[in-house]
């Protein structure tokens, strides 16, 4: 069977997620630790900055409490089971895995990040030897209704991102291209952040990031600057805007922000990588929980896409469901034959 285990944005507040959030290097050791367990054949886990899920093949000996309980122990937190979404009907899971990689329970209509990060997802598990032929076969399906709905419908035109709506709050409050932005990372949001920036003009984006040649390498196509990361507390005041999207903890910590004011902190991570003093208001902070407060309202041609989407993702889903009954015909088959 098929189950899926989820801890998202729409339940679930930033406080709780994280504790729950995996780095490539977690999910090494989680995938490492889980090899053997009876009863679990496949596994891939998406970590992303608004949700953390597990997606499972496995039969009765496994249950998503028994990968529940690993987690939980290997991170140190103790998150009530009630705040976790799961599924456990095969069909009910793949349809839902389906939709997550086509933006239909994103903060953003149409995410265009999703798919990247479900990819990405599915690779760590394939590298760790953690994949079954069944998961292989869901992420055929995903990929498949993808490429069908881009192709058949018009649900991803327009479609954003969460640093969209990061760069939306910056235009919106300063209303000058000008403002002197500093951009902390150099992963896949600060890409999708630069893209923005510099399809709406801005002109004074400046990267840092704790390898420089990445930051280099990002910023050489949008003709932005780099900063030495190790010189961050001194560079701070040069920037009106700072908007983290780098994994680690209090990257700006309360120390860091002592005397700093008049800065709009954004922080895209789970991480909180930007960590105010408690009474510390000469600043303003935005979180992921912020984001999730914003009007997502999608355009109409999306609107309208929607029921098609969704007639697609019924279809895969049934491909994968007919595939998957018959290769169990076969298997069954087979345990009689050997059987006998």
């Amino acid at each position: 069977m098929i189950s899926v285990i989820s801890l998202n944005f729409i339940r679930t507040d930033l406080g709780i997620r994280s504790f729950f959030q995996f780095t490539k290097e977690e999910l090494g050791e989680v995938y490492q630790g889980l090899k053997g367990m009876d009863g679990l054949f496949g596994i891939v886990i998406l970590s992303t900055c608004n949700r953390t899920e597990v997606y499972l093949h496995h039969n009765s000996l496994y249950t998503t409490v028994d990968v529940l309980k690993y987690l939980q122990t290997y991170k140190g937190t103790n998150i009530p089971l009630t705040q976790f979404d799961t599924i456990h009907n095969t069909e009910d899971a793949v349809q839902y895995i389906v939709e997550v990689g086509n933006g239909l329970h994103s903060m953003v209509c149409g995410d265009k990040q999703i798919m990247g990060q479900l990819k990405e997802a599915y690779i760590i598990s394939q590298q760790n030897n953690s994949m079954s032929g069944v998961l292989e076969r869901v992420s055929q399906a995903i990929f498949r209704s993808h490429k069908r709905i881009i192709n058949e419908t018009a649900y991803h035109s327009g479609s954003k991102s969460i640093s969209y709506l990061a760069v939306d709050v910056i235009k919106k409050q300063f209303q000058d291209n000008n403002v002197p932005i500093l951009v902390i990372g150099a992963g896949e949001i600060a890409a999708d952040l630069l893209k923005y920036f510099s399809s709406l003009k801005f002109t004074n984006v400046v990267v840092t990031n704790r390898t420089r040649w990445k930051a280099e390498i990002l910023t050489k196509k949008y003709h932005y600057t780099v900063a030495e990361y190790g010189f961050l507390p001194q560079v701070l005041a040069r920037f009106q805007v700072v908007v983290s999207c780098a994994a680690a903890d209090q990257i700006l910590n309360p120390a860091m922000l002592a005397g700093i004011s008049n800065k709009l902190l954004i922080d895209l991570t789970t991480f909180r990588s930007i960590m105010p003093a408690d009474d510390n208001n000469l600043n303003q902070l935005i979180t992921l929980d912020n984001f999730t407060r914003l009007k997502n309202i999608a355009n109409k041609d999306q609107l309208a896409a929607i029921d098609m989407v969704k007639h697609i993702i019924n279809e895969e889903t049934q491909v994968f469901l007919n595939w998957k009954e018959g290769r169990d015909r076969m298997n069954q088959q087979n345990q009689i034959i050997i059987a006998a």
